[in-house]
């Protein structure tokens, strides 16, 4: 019986240690969370830093979403596998990212999954998607690994010293200083509501730079040009006094004479006036005429070949009549700016032209020979009337003037009634 009791009593110790380890096992369990699913998810980053333990938090928006499961170092960094809680998978966007953040400055870290500012997108993380983009927090280690070659660089005496100098400066002016600080406040308030037309001054400040970049070239080549036009102007310094003295004089003769004739100027634009519109009325007359000029040297040339005239002259049996009362002179003609035939009239020695143009001059009747023009001086003398004396005078000035031949009977003719006063020229 007692070998009963004691066998029974071993049975219930062996089941107790089991119960007992099972009991262990169990909150081990619980406390790893061996019986909780997650859905997977991997997050590639090119380094997990350092304090980022196992089953470390997954958050989004500051609300834990799931765990980091496993982390493995690969070819092109780190990824890490993260168990997100199935309940909580259709509240993350695909288009999230991952942030490794510590907690505390010197805490542990997590995996802070972030929403893009754009917005997230329709649909949602699966498993077995891979998070690609990823930023790292700067490191504690780092920022003091940075910090320690600058506080090995400035000195602690020449430091205390530093401070101690800006102390005893500040010492007893504080209410200056918070008057300079108001005030620099003030002068912030109205530069702020300028600072869009700041930036906007030095974006075209940049523009203009770069105009200025693409003509430095032209720039410089002008400085070199100065430099070889103030050589040349060095060099003909006294040429250049020269032509500034004449200069000078004439502006003074100029001054003088525009004192002088400033009536008469003024009268002269005046009375020009209408002289000027006529012309400009007719300018488009002259691109006519002048081509026609040149036109006509062609047969100038060929009338005087070898500095000899050469012409063929017919006389007609019946002259056109002479002038009659009828045919007395008027200033009629108003019909415009017209090339009539020109620059190239018609006719020619073999055809001459035989219709002329009729201006409205006063000669209207017809003339016996089918044109509308007369003889001059047909059935009178024609040419130069004077009296005899005054031929012989003509005749002396002509041959004083134009030598041997100028005197002659066609001289007289073609110079008389230049010299005719009153009724003498016709």
């Amino acid at each position: 019986m007692l070998h009963k009791v004691l066998g029974f009593h071993k049975t219930l110790g062996v089941v107790f240690i089991c119960l007992l380890l099972l009991g262990v096992w169990l909150t081990y369990a619980v406390f790893s969370k061996k019986f909780t699913d997650y859905e997977e998810v991997t997050l590639q980053s090119s380094s997990i830093g350092l304090q980022l333990p196992s089953r470390a938090d997954v958050k989004i928006r500051g609300v834990i979403v799931g765990e980091v499961l496993e982390t493995k170092a690969g070819a092109s960094g780190a990824e890490l596998t993260l168990g997100i809680y199935p309940e909580h998978i259709d509240t993350i966007p695909e288009n999230v990212t991952g942030s490794i953040v510590p907690k505390t400055l010197f805490g542990e870290k997590y995996v802070s999954l972030v929403i893009p500012e754009s917005g997230p997108a329709a649909q949602s993380i699966e498993a077995g998607d891979t998070i690609t983009k990823t930023e790292m927090a700067t490191e504690v280690e780092e920022v003091l690994s940075d910090l320690y070659p600058l506080l090995r660089t400035v000195q602690p005496a020449e430091l205390n010293a530093t401070l101690t100098a800006l102390a005893t400066a500040l010492e007893g002016r504080g209410e200056e200083l918070g008057e300079n600080l108001e005030t620099v406040d003030s002068y912030l308030k109205r530069v702020n509501p300028q600072i869009p037309a700041l930036l906007e001054d030095l974006r075209l400040t940049a523009e203009v730079s770069d105009t200025y970049a693409d003509i430095l070239p032209e720039v410089a080549e002008i400085l070199d040009n100065t430099v070889v036009t103030t050589g040349t102007l060095e060099e003909r310094e006294i040429a250049l006094n020269s032509l500034l003295r004449d200069v000078a004089s004439f502006a003074d003769t100029a001054r003088v004479f525009l004192d002088q004739n400033a009536d008469r100027l003024e009268r002269f634009g005046e009375l020009s006036a209408a002289q000027l519109a006529l012309l400009s009325r007719y300018s488009t007359l002259f691109p006519c005429l002048s081509k026609g000029l040149v036109n006509a040297t062609k047969l100038e040339a060929e009338a005087f070949r070898g500095f000899e005239l050469h012409i063929i002259l017919e006389t007609i049996p019946n002259q056109p009549r002479r002038y009659n009362p009828n045919d007395r002179p008027r200033f009629g003609e108003r019909r415009g700016p017209s090339c009539l035939h020109l620059p190239t009239p018609p006719g020619s020695q073999a055809n001459p032209l035989s219709h002329y143009p009729n201006f409205d001059d006063g000669v209207d009747e017809p003339t016996g020979k089918g044109v509308t023009r007369v003889a001059p001086h047909y059935g009178d003398q024609a040419g130069y009337r004077g009296a005899p004396a005054d031929v012989e005078v003509l005749r002396e000035m002509l041959h004083r003037s134009y030598g041997d031949g100028g005197d002659s009977d066609l001289g007289v003719l073609l110079a008389g009634p230049l010299v005719a006063e009153g009724g003498a020229r016709r």
